[in-house]
């Protein structure tokens, strides 16, 4: 890489960056994908179909009935995510039926299984609760080699304090591989400081620690584990490089958890299973870039930042954004630079926190940090996935429209319904619908129609300018790469949670098709 070739403000913004531009110019021959010069488009007949729709299949038993994204992230990898009946988990879980569920389940061939030990808990007493989550046993008896990860969310209350200790437990006794704890409260208070300090004490007594693992939201973790558990099975540790896009705003501290920003998402990018390089020695081997946009950026330093995710992208390099900025001015600022320079669906992942419900510091304090886990889930899946699924036609065309479909879905729910849609709908519901946003009751399907109708032009202006007609050319495994081109987005719907409107689910459908293989030039 040429370093002059850099524009002045892009240059600026490396060398304020932690990652000194010396050192990216280094790192760059190696992030790049492997570049060919193309022949005559060939058009090969696809492959057979493969003997099994999905390259495998994962379990989970999730929080609630609100996993369309979780969904979408497993087909990423072809994975078939197993769930169970909404009707089981909506409007509280059943925990009884669900542990009928789970113990009628086939895990023959299955990936893994991840369990949300609250929902396996629901309504249990403090004298049932461990023997409600014994029921894992048996699971594991079926299956002594499938991995289970289980995960739950940490406070100060009697009853997650039992839960967490229960789930050490399952750990010491080999029935479960893995433990996420996800504590989303205020580490400078003094009960949340022992409650965890407790938990720490008994993992390190037990020699527990590469098994168990802290995290600031529990919303995010069966998203987290989803990727840890993808990118194990597949043999894959990404290496994720963290880019802020100002030095003060990775040592900030706010959010739940009280450590610096660039801790907390080294941390993170572990978690999902990847691997935060630490020294230019390693650094070489880079397989993601993840760009934060950090607190404490000044309009100038996002302008530089905006150029240098664009730069990098057109480089061929893997990018990933995590917009954790303080409000919805600067959030807009970056992405009207993303949207000029038309890489939008060029990203393999998206995320930006929440600023409806800001702290007085400008920042969420539950969902700052959030936005890191879910970039950074896709971003491992979607690699995982060019790395070990390249063999079969049909199975990268899935993968392609799954990464799309959900990159897309992401831009729609962060930006085009938190930053715009939210506000005026929690207007209509208040003046309206003579109701409170976070208690809609009888009146959410006015308020999704509402929502639908206010969304439907932002997709369509979206889709049109960034998506449509854009190809996407994959590397397989015999050297060619398959060129898919994207047509037409299809049945947009937004589902409201029952009580509150700053939780959508939108699903939308997209249609890719297969254009042909491109062909190295000999």
């Amino acid at each position: 890489m040429n370093v002059k070739k850099y524009n002045q403000s892009a240059a600026s913004f490396w060398r304020s960056s932690l990652l000194p531009l010396s050192v990216f110019a280094l790192l760059l021959p190696a992030l790049l994908f492997p570049s060919y010069g193309f022949a005559q488009r060939k058009r090969p007949l696809l492959q057979p179909a493969s003997r099994k729709y999905f390259d495998g299949k994962i379990v989970m038993i999730p929080r609630d009935g609100r996993f369309q994204q979780l969904r979408m992230l497993a087909q990423i990898a072809d994975q078939d995510l197993v769930l169970p009946p909404s009707r089981l988990l909506e409007p509280m879980p059943q925990a009884e039926p669900l542990i009928e569920w789970a113990a009628e389940l086939n895990l023959d061939g299955a990936s893994g299984l991840l369990v949300s030990l609250e929902t396996l808990a629901a309504e249990a007493t403090q004298e049932t609760l461990p023997q409600r989550l014994q029921t894992l046993k048996p699971l594991r008896a079926k299956q002594p080699k499938l991995p289970i990860y289980g995960f739950a969310a940490l406070d100060s209350s009697e009853t997650s304090k039992q839960i967490c200790q229960a789930g050490l437990e399952l750990v010491a006794d080999g029935t479960l591989n893995y433990l996420l704890l996800a504590q989303a409260e205020d580490l400078s208070a003094k009960p949340a400081q022992i409650a965890r300090a407790r938990l720490i004490g008994e993992i390190a007594s037990r020699k527990l620690e590469d098994q168990v693992a802290f995290d600031d939201d529990p919303a995010a973790a069966s998203a987290t584990l989803l990727a840890r558990l993808i990118a194990r099975h597949y043999g894959q540790t990404p290496k994720i490089l963290p880019i802020y896009s100002s030095r003060e705003g990775s040592q900030s501290t706010a959010g739940s958890d009280t450590s610096e920003l660039g801790q907390s998402v080294a941390a993170k990018v572990k978690l999902a299973g990847g691997a935060a390089p630490t020294n230019t020695e390693t650094a070489p081997g880079l397989d993601i870039a993840l760009f934060v946009h950090a607190p404490q950026t000044s309009a100038e330093g996002r302008l530089a930042f905006a150029k240098a995710v664009s730069q990098s992208i057109e480089k061929g390099l893997r990018v990933a954004v995590a917009d954790l900025s303080e409000n919805k001015t600067s959030k807009e600022a970056l992405l009207s630079e993303l949207r000029g320079q038309k890489h939008l669906d060029r990203l393999i992942s998206y995320a930006s926190s929440n600023p409806a419900d800001e702290s007085p510091d400008g920042l969420d304090a539950g969902q700052t940090r959030e936005a890191v886990n879910r970039a950074l889930a896709q971003a491992v899946i979607h690699f995982t996935a060019m790395k070990a699924l390249r063999n079969d036609l049909d199975r990268i065309h899935r993968i392609d429209r799954a990464q799309v479909t959900l990159l897309f879905s992401r831009y729609l729910e962060d930006w085009g319904y938190n930053l715009i849609v939210l506000p005026k709908l929690d207007e209509y519901v208040q003046k309206q619908l003579k109701t409170a946003p976070d208690k809609l009751g009888q009146q959410v399907e006015a308020a999704e129609k509402f929502a639908f109708a206010q969304l439907q032009p932002i997709a369509d202006e979206l889709f049109e300018e960034q998506f449509r007609r854009n190809s996407h050319a994959i590397l397989l495994n015999n050297g060619e790469r398959a060129q898919f081109r994207i047509s037409l987005l299809q049945r947009l719907l937004v589902r409201l949670d029952s009580q509150k409107t700053s939780k959508p689910e939108i699903k939308q459908s997209i249609h890719t098709f297969y254009e042909g293989n491109l062909q190295p030039t000999k």
